[in-house]
């Protein structure tokens, strides 16, 4: 009976020793809130690319990353979170995370690879402005005759312009190019966009009011990337910018012949904070991409201020100040308006 009872319990014991002991949880998930001891200010875990304060804080601190807590990893894939600093105005109010972004209002367009067009690939950045346009960089638009060269449809509700095959995209072909000056072009859809398809993935772009640029707004590019070894546009990403004076752009390479360049009401001299920069597939020039410029307002929304001037075409990934175009003048007003293009606030 004993021996029974003592092969039980070594049974037992064996299987225990067996079972295989749970992967630690994670330290925090997306959106905790952290910090707030006296060593580092109070702000929420994020993924190191989505955290548009970081520089900043950095470059007052004079620290490195090695010196923000970690908030560990929240998933296999993406790489561990830091603690992302809240700005003075988000640490004294119960306010919304302090960057949650989506781009939803973001599209990429088809272009051809060959004269058979039987094959295409997506780059380039837009903007959804209304359920029938969109508005881009004007070198996105290429020269009139050079099929392969100009796009013919444009994709939306995508967040990696590479993945061609995704059927939750929504693909809409090009009916009309118009283009202002040499910085924009406005792309008429040959079909509206119904009220089913603006849900979701997809959104009309809210256009910032010329208030929200006024004391030291908190600019931001958006855009997607693009790998020079694919020749196409890869996944969204996010770049934080500093505010210059328009001085600052006098050294910025210019190879296109732009309108007004020097006028403080026509464009914007921003100077990109990248995170990251090194090692990655898909570059992130804000220039090449066709990025666009956004605010981030107090209230933890988003809209968006301008177009990365087409100053050139080439991709050069630097820290060095860059040329975006206002769309919130008046002339770009009117523009808009003899196009038949409703804005969202």
């Amino acid at each position: 009976m004993i021996a029974i009872r003592l092969f039980a319990f070594i049974f037992t014991l064996t299987l225990v020793m067996a079972v295989p002991k749970p992967l630690e949880k994670p330290k925090h998930k997306e959106f905790d809130t952290c910090g707030g001891d006296g060593e580092f200010p109070l702000g929420v875990c994020r993924y190191p690319e989505n955290c548009c304060t970081i520089e900043e804080y950095l470059m007052q601190k004079n620290i490195g990353y090695n010196d923000v807590p970690s908030c560990g990893f929240n998933s296999p894939f993406k790489g561990k979170m830091i603690c992302c600093p809240k700005t003075d105005t988000q640490r004294t109010t119960s306010g919304p995370p302090i960057f949650r972004f989506t781009g939803t209002h973001l599209v990429t367009m088809r272009y051809f690879k060959n004269e058979e067009m039987d094959d295409y690939a997506y780059r380039c950045t837009g903007v959804l402005l209304s359920s029938s346009h969109v508005l881009a960089s004007k070198q996105c638009a290429g020269e009139e005759g050079e099929e392969l060269i100009r796009p013919s449809r444009v994709k939306l509700g995508s967040q990696d312009a590479g993945r061609v095959d995704d059927k939750a995209d929504i693909k809409k072909d090009i009916k009309k190019l118009t283009s202002y000056k040499n910085d924009l072009v406005l792309i008429k859809l040959r079909t509206t966009l119904n009220t089913t398809q603006l849900m979701g993935n997809v959104s009309i772009a809210k256009l910032c009011h010329p208030d929200d640029l006024k004391g030291y707004p908190n600019f931001f590019a958006a855009g997607y990337s693009y790998s020079t070894e694919k020749n196409e546009s890869c996944t969204k990403f996010t770049m934080q910018l500093q505010n210059l004076n328009l001085k600052e752009c006098n050294n910025v390479k210019v190879t296109r012949q732009i309108e007004d360049l020097a006028t403080d009401q026509s464009h914007f001299c921003l100077r990109p904070l990248p995170i990251y920069k090194e090692g990655e597939e898909c570059s992130k020039c804000l220039t090449a991409t066709s990025s666009v410029l956004h605010v981030q307002r107090m209230d933890g929304s988003q809209c968006v201020a301008g177009i990365a001037t087409p100053t050139s075409n080439e991709f050069i990934e630097e820290d060095s100040p860059l040329y975006f175009t206002n769309i919130l003048t008046n002339s770009v007003s009117d523009f808009f308006n003899e196009n038949n293009v409703g804005r969202t606030n």
